[in-house]
This record gives structure tokens, C-alpha cells and sequence, in this order.
């Protein structure tokens, strides 16, 4: 590490003189586009070079540490990786990070640095924390065509709960990593039931369950309910049913539902629905396949998958944030 740290020392000295010429606000965008682009070592080597010039701002050196944690876990260094972490968590108290827009390697060492830190970003302390669970699937038409559905529903969901800036939604991915932590210790932790009891374990106080029907007459409806993990009674069931080519207003609809029991104000409802995309049930098939893609170690068709979407739906921004994710999947060293 002695050597590492010398060597990146050295480097520093080596680039500083390039970067002197330029204002600290292109030298930061050069280096996002460095990330951008996936040359992740000179990304290391030029933030490293930032963090070292004088009246460097503490926002830009929480922008240039973010861009080096993410930028270390892709040349496969998660030592260096963790450590940017710890860095950036006593730095910036309200720090996080979308899981849209990450690695699955840089995903599970961040919920790992949590874990062991017990961090919480400091704005999310005291909000009420929501999980959305996979829905089931109770199709009675082409059922095995929307097998992967209840993933993209309970993804777009959480997205809009999380989008209304009052409610805590661990990601996915977090909640993947810490059910594996524990599974490792609690092999009978299998039924997805038991999940509201880990709720107590992994601090989710509300989970959301559900099921989808795909039906004749290209109708689709979505029931869901609200469990309490500490009781484990059903808080509040909740259902909606439309045409499966206006998919994006029945999630829309659930989410503002949902929201509405937790008393989240009505203009917040409204912003967190208007993020919601207008999309048909061929392109949350598509999203949904990217996300079981991405989870069984396919970045590649998961890319696809999500491209697909997008170009189905324009409007699908989370479509698009979740290839970009991937993208850098595909890009990180072995």
C-alpha cells in the first residue's frame, strides 16, 4: 500500500502541471467524463491530482471522492475503494448514492461500508422506511411472457415512494446483500414470507407485498397490501386495474395511494407521480428482464434489455439509468 500511495504521489506531482492551466470546475467535468467514458485510471490518477490542489471546494472534493471510490471498485482495488468510502461519509454526513446508476460491485462494497458502519445518510435518519418486494404473478394471460413483471412493478414503485423525498426505500440490491449476509448464518431463511420478520433485523418497518394479474381484454390489475414487519399484520391492502398499455398511470396510481396512507402532502404525491413514465406492459417486460438479468450475472442481455425498454417507452428514464449502471458492469476489470 506504502508503494501504491508513492507511486499515486508521484503521479500527482506528474499532472498537476496539466491541470494548473484550467479552472477547477472543467477539471472536475474532464474527470466525470473520464468516468464517462471508462478510463477509470486516469480517473484515479487525475482525482487524486485534484484533491491536492489548494482551495479545492469541500463540495467538489465530495463530487472527485465519489468519482474515485466508484473509479477504484471498477479497476477492482476495493481496499482503495472502501477507503474513499470512509472518507466521504465523514466528509459528507447525507451521502448515498443511486442504485440505478452503479456497479453491482461498487453496489454490494457500499452496502457493505453501511453494514459495518452503521451509516445512514443523515437526511434518510428520520424518515419512515419502506421496502417493495418483488410482486407475484397471478396472470390468466401469457403468463409466462410477464414471468418477470412483479420485479418492474415493485422497482417503479419504489422508485416514486423514494421520488416524493419522504419515505426511505432501500434499493433492491441493498436488500439482496444484507438477506445473503444473513442467509449465510440462517440457512432456513428461505420463504419470502419470512422477510418481514428480517425486516426487523435489517430495519424495514413497512414492507409492500403484492400480486399482478395480466388478463383478457388486455386488462391488467395490481393488488398490493402493507405489512407491518414488528406485528406482522396486514396494514392496508390497495388495488388498481386498467389497460395493460397504460401500465406507467396504474403504478402512478398505486404509488399516490400508498403515499397517501403514509400522509405524504398532495403536492408531493402529484411531483413523485409525474416522475412516473407513460409506458405499455411491453416495455416494463423488457425492464423487467434487464433487472433479472443484472441479478443473475448477465450484464450484457441486461443492457440490452433495458436499451429495449427505452426504446419502446422514450419517456422511461429509469429504463435508461439502469443500463448506464450496467454499462459499468460491463466495463470493470475482472
Amino acid at each position: 500500500m506504502k508503494q501504491f500511495l508513492a507511486f499515486l504521489v508521484a503521479l500527482t506531482w506528474l499532472v498537476s502541471p496539466l491541470l494548473a492551466g484550467e479552472g477547477f470546475e472543467a477539471k472536475l467535468l474532464q474527470t466525470e467524463k473520464l468516468f464517462q467514458r471508462g478510463q477509470f485510471e486516469k480517473v484515479v490518477i487525475q482525482g487524486t491530482a485534484l484533491l491536492s490542489e489548494p482551495g479545492f471546494s469541500k463540495s467538489d472534493s465530495i463530487k472527485t471522492i465519489r468519482l474515485l471510490a466508484k473509479s477504484a471498485a471498477q479497476e477492482n482495488d476495493l481496499k482503495l475503494a472502501e477507503n474513499w468510502l470512509l472518507v466521504l461519509i465523514k466528509l459528507d454526513p447525507d451521502t448515498d448514492f443511486s442504485s440505478n446508476k452503479i456497479s453491482i460491485r461498487f453496489a454490494n462494497l457500499w452496502h457493505k461500508v453501511k453494514k459495518e458502519t452503521s451509516f445512514v445518510p443523515g437526511y434518510k435518519q428520520k424518515m419512515l422506511t419502506v421496502a417493495t418486494i418483488e410482486f407475484a404473478n397471478g396472470s390468466f394471460v401469457d403468463a409466462d411472457k410477464v414471468s418477470n413483471v412483479g420485479i418492474g412493478v415493485a422497482s417503479m414503485i419504489s422508485y416514486q415512494l423514494a421520488e416524493s423525498g419522504d419515505i426511505h426505500v432501500p434499493s433492491r440490491e441493498n436488500i439482496n446483500y444484507l438477506l445473503k449476509e444473513l442467509e449465510m448464518s440462517q440457512s432456513d431463511l428461505v420463504d419470502s414470507d419470512q422477510k418481514v420478520a428480517i425486516g426487523k433485523v435489517i430495519g424495514v418497518r413497512n414492507y409492500i407485498f403484492g400480486t399482478f394479474y395480466n388478463m383478457p381484454k388486455k386488462k391488467f390489475r395490481i393488488d398490493a397490501r402493507i405489512i407491518d414487519t414488528e406485528t406482522s399484520v396486514t396494514k392496508k391492502q390497495f388495488s388498481v386495474e386498467g389497460k395493460s398499455d397504460k401500465i406507467g398511470e396504474l403504478t402512478a396510481e398505486l404509488g399516490a395511494q400508498v403515499l397517501a396512507y403514509f400522509n405524504v402532502e398532495a403536492d408531493k404525491i402529484k411531483q413523485a407521480g409525474a416522475r412516473i413514465p407513460d409506458i405499455d406492459l411491453a416495455a416494463l417486460v423488457k425492464f423487467s428482464q434487464g433487472i433479472a438479468y443484472e441479478e443473475i450475472g448477465k450484464p450484457e442481455l441486461a443492457r440490452k434489455a433495458y436499451a429495449e425498454a427505452f426504446e419502446i417507452a422514450p419517456s422511461f428514464a429509469l429504463a435508461d439509468e439502469s443500463r448506464e449502471g450496467v454499462v459499468l458492469d460491463i466495463a470493470q476489470k475482472p
